[in-house]
C-alpha cells in the first residue's frame, strides 16, 4: 500500500458531457492507495474508486472526467405548490486535471483545474473523510467565484436498480431517469388522461407527472448494495438516463455528501437513517384501533360513533379535520387556514373529547402553515393571519410584501420559519389551539412544500436552498411544541411533505392526495408503490388516506370514489402503519364507511384486523428506532436474489413474517382472483390469513378456473389465490410465532 503525496499531474480529459476521454495524460504511479476510516481511497492512473474492505462502492468511468462545474440561471415557477423548472446551464467545464494528491490523518485531497469555457474554468478540491463508520464524507468546491453548478459523475453497471430518492410513486426502479430533488405539490392526475389535460389548462404545471413528489430526498440504495446521498438542501438531479454512468448535478457552487457501505440494502437503510435520523414508535393507543375521519359536525360524528360502538369496531382516534370550519371554493369543500376551533360546527367538543378518551382514544385535528384573513368567517375568536403580519412573520417578496401563495381559488400567506420569533409564535398556536383547547393528541401536519423559490426570508437565507428544508423544520416544529407541552411521544402528528432529515422529527408520514380512483398514475396503485419506495430512503412509517382524496368530477359526474374501491383501499391500510379515513374532497359524491350495513361491516372487520396485528407492529418498531427499517417493506429487502421482484409494484411485506398482495383491479366480472408471488417459494409455505389455504412449498390450495389459467397462467413461483371482497390476498409464514398470534388473535375478534 502506497501512501502520501502524489507528486505528479494526472492529467484526464473529456469531450462532451458524458463522452470517453479523447486522450489520458498520466505522468505519475500507476495505482496509488490511501485509507480513510474504513474505506480505501485507490486511484488506477485511469479512474477513482472506493472500497469498503473486498467491495468497490464508488467509482468513476475510466479515462473520464469526475468531477465538473458550471453556471447556470435556473428559474423556477410555482403555481398551487407545484414548480415548473427551467435549469438554464450557461456554461460548462468538464475536461479535468489532477495536479495534486494529499493525504492527513483523517483527509484524503484532490486538488486540479476544470476547463472548457472561460466562465467556469477554475481550480477544485475535492475531499474525503469519515464522520462515522460506514459513512465516506466528499467535499466538492471551486476557486471561481462565478461557479454555481456542480456535478459528480461516476459509473453505474449493467443490471443495476436505484431505488429511493423519497417517496415515488409512479416507478420503483428510477434508472433510466433525471430525478429532480425538489419537494413540491404531488400532483393532480400525473399523467392520467384526460385529468392531467384538464388540470394542465386551468393551472399549468399543477398535473404534475411520474417523477414529482411531496418528500423529495437526494438520496439512493440499488440493488448491488451501494448508495451515495448530498448533504446539500439546493435543488439537484440525479440523472440516471445513461446505462453506463450516473451524474449527480447541484445547483451550488459547493457539493457535500457522503458514500455509504453496506452488505445490503438493509444496511444501507441502516446506514442512511443514522444520518438521517429514525421514527419514534407509535404509541399504543394509536396502534390499537381505526383513525375515524369524518367531517359535518357533533350531530353526525356521535352518530357515527354510535353504531362503531354497536358494532365494537376498535376506535384509536376521531380525527376532526374540519375543526376549524369549512368553507366551499371552485376545488370543492376546504377548510378554514384559521387555527381555532370552530366552537359553532362543534359544540359540546369537550363532551366528544370525554367519550372519545372514555373509550382509550384521542381526538385528531388538522393544521397546515398556511394562514388567511378569516375575518369574513363570522365567528372568529382569533384571527391568526393578522397577528402574524403585525408581527412580520409570514414569507414576503423581495419587496417587503406578504408573498401570497395560491390554494385553488384563494390566497394565503405562509408562516416564515426562519424566524425565530414566528417559530415560537407558531408553536405556541400548537400549543394552545390544537394541544390545549382542542385536546387534540394528533393531527395531520399538511403541506410545507410550496415555498417560492424567489421569496424573502427573515433570516436572508436564500429561499432556492432553503425550500427543501423548509418542510423539514415544519416536522421540527410539531416535534418541539409536543415536547415542550410534556407530551413526549404520546403525541402523532403525520405529515405529507418531507426532505432527508425529517424522519428525525417525523411521527408518521401520510401520502398526500391520491386520485379517488384505481388507476397506476395518481390512484389506489400509487399509495401501495409509495408505501414501499419510502422506506427506501427512511421514512419507516408511512400510510395513506383510505379511500384516496381527489375527486375529479363536476356536479357529481366524472370520478368519483366507487364502494369497492373504498372496501379494497380498506383491505390494504389494514397492513400498513395506520388505518385512517379520509371523506374526500367532495364527502358527498365519495363512497363512505358508514354509508350502509355492508361499509360498516367491512369497515370494522378491517379495523380488527389492524387490531389484530398491534402486537407485531409494536416488535416491528425496535427495527423503527434502531436500525431505520421501514414497517413496510418490498420484498426484495428480503429476497434480494429473486429477480422477479425487480420490478413488483402492487405486493409488500410487512416486517418479514406477514405477505400482502392487495387486489388493485375493479372486479368487473366478480371473480375474485389475484395473481400472487410467493418469495421463497422452494422454502417456504406461505398461510392464507383467512382461508387457511397454503401457498408456496407445501400447497393445498384450489386452483384458479380453468378459463383463468388459460387466459393468464401462472408458473414457478406465481400461484392464482382466491380473494374475494372481504378475504384479501394475506399470508403469514406457517410456523412463525409471529402467524400464530396473528391467527389467535382474528379468532378472539371474531374475524374468522
Amino acid at each position: 500500500m502506497k501512501q502520501g503525496y502524489l507528486g505528479a499531474v494526472i492529467a484526464l480529459a473529456m469531450v462532451g458531457s458524458g463522452a470517453q476521454a479523447a486522450n489520458a495524460v498520466l505522468s505519475a504511479p500507476g495505482a496509488t492507495t490511501s485509507s480513510v476510516g474504513g474505506f480505501t481511497v485507490y486511484w488506477t492512473g485511469s479512474k477513482l474508486q472506493v472500497k469498503s474492505g473486498a467491495r468497490v462502492v464508488w467509482e468513476s468511468n475510466s479515462g473520464e472526467s469526475f468531477v465538473r462545474a458550471g453556471t447556470q440561471a435556473m428559474l423556477a415557477t410555482e403555481n398551487r405548490g407545484s414548480f415548473t423548472v427551467t435549469e438554464n446551464i450557461q456554461s460548462q467545464c468538464t475536461d479535468q486535471t489532477i495536479t495534486s494528491f494529499t493525504q492527513s490523518t483523517s483527509e484524503v485531497v484532490f486538488k486540479g483545474r476544470l476547463t472548457g469555457n472561460a466562465l467556469c474554468a477554475s481550480g477544485y478540491t475535492l475531499s474525503f473523510r469519515q464522520p462515522l463508520a460506514g459513512h465516506l464524507q466528499f467535499t466538492l468546491s471551486f476557486d471561481n467565484a462565478a461557479v454555481n453548478y456542480s456535478e459528480l459523475a461516476y459509473a453505474s453497471v449493467a443490471g443495476e436498480r436505484f431505488h429511493g430518492f423519497g417517496e415515488q410513486f409512479s416507478l420503483l426502479d428510477l434508472k433510466g431517469q433525471a430525478v429532480p430533488v425538489l419537494s413540491q405539490e404531488g400532483g393532480v392526475g400525473r399523467g392520467h388522461q384526460p385529468i392531467s389535460g384538464a388540470v394542465s389548462l386551468g393551472s399549468p404545471g399543477s398535473a404534475g407527472g411520474p417523477l414529482t413528489t411531496y418528500y423529495a430526498v437526494p438520496q439512493y440504495i440499488t440493488n448491488t448494495a451501494k448508495s451515495l446521498f448530498l448533504e446539500d438542501t439546493q435543488y439537484s438531479v440525479f440523472d440516471l438516463t445513461d446505462a453506463a454512468r450516473v451524474r449527480v448535478r447541484l445547483f451550488n457552487c459547493r457539493m457535500t455528501g457522503r458514500i455509504l457501505a453496506g452488505n445490503s440494502m438493509l444496511d444501507l437503510i441502516t446506514r442512511f437513517t443514522e444520518y438521517s435520523g429514525r421514527m419514534r414508535a407509535l404509541p399504543d393507543w394509536f396502534n390499537q384501533g381505526a383513525i375515524v375521519g369524518m367531517q359535518g359536525g357533533t350531530a353526525k360524528v356521535t352518530a357515527v360513533l354510535d353504531e362503531l360502538k354497536r358494532r365494537g369496531t376498535p376506535v384509536a382516534g376521531v380525527w376532526l379535520q374540519d375543526w376549524v370550519g369549512k368553507r366551499t371554493t371552485s376545488f370543492g369543500s376546504q377548510l378554514w387556514w384559521n387555527w381555532e376551533l370552530d366552537q359553532s360546527r362543534y359544540p359540546n367538543w369537550n363532551a366528544l373529547a370525554d367519550r372519545v378518551e372514555a373509550g382509550k382514544g384521542h381526538m385528531l385535528c388538522y393544521i397546515n402553515p398556511f394562514l388567511v384573513d378569516a375575518s369574513a368567517k363570522g365567528n372568529v375568536r382569533r384571527n391568526l393571519y393578522l397577528e402574524a403580519v403585525a408581527n412580520g412573520y409570514l414569507v414576503k417578496h423581495p419587496d417587503g410584501s406578504i408573498y401570497k401563495v395560491t390554494n385553488t381559488d384563494f390566497d394565503a400567506g405562509m408562516v416564515d420559519l426562519t424566524n425565530p420569533l414566528a417559530v415560537t409564535w407558531i408553536k405556541g398556536v400548537i400549543k394552545t389551539q390544537l394541544i390545549g383547547e382542542g385536546r387534540c393528541r394528533g393531527w395531520m401536519h399538511d403541506f410545507a412544500e410550496a415555498l417560492p423559490l424567489d421569496a424573502a426570508l427573515w433570516s436572508g437565507v436564500n429561499a432556492e436552498r432553503y425550500h427543501n428544508q423548509y418542510p423539514v423544520d415544519w416536522a421540527r416544529i410539531a416535534r418541539e411544541a409536543i415536547n415542550e407541552a410534556g407530551l413526549g411521544n404520546d403525541v402523532v402528528f403525520f405529515n405529507r411533505s418531507g426532505a432527508a432529515r425529517t424522519p428525525a422529527y417525523s411521527t408518521l408520514v401520510w401520502q398526500g392526495d391520491q386520485l379517488v380512483t384505481w388507476d397506476q398514475y395518481d390512484g389506489f396503485k400509487t399509495a401501495i408503490l409509495a408505501t414501499m419506495t419510502g422506506g427506501f430512503s427512511g421514512i419507516a412509517l408511512s400510510h395513506s388516506d383510505i379511500g384516496g382524496y381527489t375527486n375529479a368530477s363536476w356536479s357529481g359526474i366524472g370520478y368519483n370514489r366507487e364502494q369497492e374501491l373504498l372496501q379494497r383501499w380498506m383491505e390494504f391500510a389494514a397492513f400498513t402503519s395506520a388505518y385512517r379515513t379520509h371523506e374526500g374532497l367532495k364527502p358527498e359524491d365519495n363512497a363512505q364507511f358508514y354509508d350502509n350495513a355492508t361499509t360498516y361491516g367491512h369497515f370494522d372487520k378491517f379495523a380488527k384486523v389492524y387490531k389484530a396485528l398491534a402486537f407485531y407492529r409494536t416488535q416491528l418498531f425496535a427495527d423503527v428506532t434502531a436500525k431505520g427499517w421501514p414497517l413496510v417493506r418490498h420484498p426484495m429487502l428480503h429476497y434480494p436474489n429473486e429477480a422477479e421482484l425487480a420490478t413488483l409494484t402492487d405486493e409488500f411485506l410487512l416486517g418479514s413474517e406477514i405477505l400482502m398482495a392487495p387486489v388493485v383491479n375493479k372486479n368487473d366480472y366478480n371473480y375474485g382472483w389475484k395473481k400472487v408471488y410467493f418469495p421463497n417459494k422452494a422454502g417456504t409455505t406461505w398461510v392464507h390469513a383467512f382461508t387457511g389455504y397454503t401457498y408456496g412449498k407445501n400447497s393445498n390450495a384450489p386452483e384458479a378456473p380453468l378459463w383463468l389459467r388459460i387466459a393468464n397462467p401462472a408458473s414457478g413461483s406465481w400461484q392464482w389465490v382466491y380473494a374475494p371482497l372481504g378475504s384479501p390476498a394475506a399470508f403469514y409464514k406457517q410456523g412463525s410465532t409471529v402467524g400464530a398470534q396473528f391467527e389467535a388473535n382474528l379468532r378472539s375478534l371474531g374475524v374468522k
